[in-house]
């Protein structure tokens, strides 16, 4: 394939796909990059664009998506579109799906709480501020609705948010770093817990 031409196994927006065979090249930075095996990608691969024929999907379409998983919620749906979305082009590749896959699905205590850590970074500036935090925990106690009785520390989200930051704000600037994010939950058994979703 010529350095100009786009390539159909990335999803580029201008190609349309038209082979269900995975590019080795892609293949083996999967394996490396992923939790999966070199068959499951492969079989990964095929649905992918079985269910994709133009082999990205576009924030409109990831809508939909969610909404199969449950998610009707559209600010939670934008957020988990952004994480899956690593290069923010607007669109999602294979590449970019399968890899947030396998941190969901089958990654390491560090990856899925790098991933966490993302969902809550709004501005992506490297910082969680309890701003952010308060509207994400807002939007998820609302989607989760009667699915979920809280109560105590847990009732209501400012509540939860400030028990967070008063155990995981080692510096008491008002943010959380990621170092900090991740030691704090590595502490904290509720977090951990609420890993185990993914």
């Amino acid at each position: 394939m010529g350095q100009n031409q786009p390539s159909a196994a990335t999803g580029d927006k201008n190609n349309q796909f038209n082979s269900a065979t995975i590019e080795k090249e892609l293949l083996e930075k999967l394996v490396k990059l992923t939790h999966y095996d070199r068959k499951e990608i492969r079989q990964l691969y095929t649905q992918f664009f079985q269910e994709v024929p133009m082999g990205y999907i576009p924030k409109e379409d990831f809508g939909q998506l969610t909404e199969l998983m449950g998610i009707k919620d559209e600010f939670i749906t934008s957020l988990v579109f952004n994480c899956f979305d690593r290069n923010c082009d607007g669109s999602i590749s294979f590449d970019e799906f399968i890899i947030s896959m396998s941190i969901m699905t089958r990654g390491t205590v560090e990856e899925k709480l790098e991933f966490a850590f993302k969902l809550y970074d709004l501005n992506n500036d490297g910082f969680v501020f309890k701003t952010e935090m308060i509207r994400i925990v807002s939007a998820l106690y609302q989607m989760l609705g009667d699915l979920v009785t809280l109560q105590g520390d847990f009732d209501m989200p400012i509540k939860l948010v400030e028990k967070i930051f008063a155990e995981m704000d080692t510096d008491n600037d008002g943010k959380l770093s990621l170092e900090e994010y991740k030691e704090g939950a590595k502490k904290s058994p509720e977090i951990m817990m609420g890993l185990g979703l993914f």
